[in-house]
């Protein structure tokens, strides 16, 4: 019997922070790639409300300095997890 295990977007993402030489498998790229999209649509489909979660935020961070979200829409996005964060901290 063969068994697969499908990595997390979680393990992937600690991959990637952690490559001592920046180069990342593509299974890893792929797995960030997709959440990273779907994120990004999320965003997109509620641009003034969205809030990520810690994981999202954090995929979404790691991709931050790519052109494509060097716009409001994303700045937006990044200032309302940092204020939900407040919030829940009790900030």
């Amino acid at each position: 019997m063969s068994r697969t295990v499908e990595m997390t977007v979680r393990q992937a993402l600690h991959i990637a922070q952690n490559s001592p030489t920046g180069r990342i498998d593509p299974q890893v790229l792929r797995i960030l790639e997709r959440a990273l999209s779907q994120i990004w649509r999320n965003i997109q489909a509620q641009p003034n409300t969205y809030v990520m979660n810690d994981l999202e935020f954090a995929v979404f961070n790691h991709y931050r300095a790519r052109s494509e979200y060097q716009n409001e829409t994303a700045r937006k996005a990044v200032s309302r997890y940092w204020n939900s964060r407040s919030a829940s901290d009790g900030s």
